[in-house]
């Protein structure tokens, strides 16, 4: 916030973040927000794309899958269920909206994911001098997934204040969150 600051005072010529003013489909002359499946090409590339659609749908569910899997291991200590069928139905209609609108699609997220559960773990407070914490299991719950969505969908309003931010800004957060991210995150992996 500081440096944003320091932008806008020195008004130094540095490159901004490119947000659309209006909520509209990116190219709203070339199409509405329903994406037409055939568009203009020929009827019998539905049929062609049909290998690669069924390659996409294998990566989607593994990924969502293992994700699931490597969150929900026992010695994470989850006492809620898993819900794999619950998060994969989701993440399928979600896929099936992004599709039809011409939106990225949203998957599990698995780096992301692991972050989030290693955010969340409770351990002992009480320890001898130089010994590590016992882990006592995660703090469940559902508010930090809510809030992000909630936060991401309100950038769609906050476009005439995120227009400000210089991308130097960007890439410096982006950068510290990959570093300061690898440490934890790799253990994670190896645990799993």
């Amino acid at each position: 916030m500081i440096m944003v600051g320091v932008d806008a005072a020195l008004k130094v010529g540095t490159p901004k973040l490119n947000i659309p003013t209006e909520f509209q489909p990116t190219n709203a002359e070339a199409r509405g927000w329903i994406i037409p499946p055939l568009g203009k090409n020929p009827w019998w590339t539905m049929i062609a794309a049909c290998i690669p659609a069924l390659l996409t749908t294998i990566l989607v569910f593994m990924d969502q899958q293992i994700t699931a899997v490597i969150v929900n291991k026992r010695e994470h200590k989850l006492k809620k269920g898993a819900g794999y069928h619950l998060d994969l139905t989701v993440v399928a209609i979600g896929i099936g909206i992004c599709s039809i609108l011409g939106l990225p699609w949203v998957v599990a997220a698995t780096v992301l994911s692991l972050a989030h559960v290693q955010s969340l773990f409770v351990e002992s407070t009480c320890t001898a001098p130089g010994e590590r914490p016992k882990f006592l299991g995660v703090r469940e719950q559902r508010v930090t997934g809510t809030l992000v969505f909630i936060l991401v969908g309100l950038t769609v309003l906050m476009g005439k204040f995120l227009k400000y931010i210089p991308m130097p800004v960007l890439y410096g957060l982006f950068i510290y969150m990959g570093v300061s991210a690898l440490k934890g995150v790799q253990g994670t992996l190896l645990l799993a």
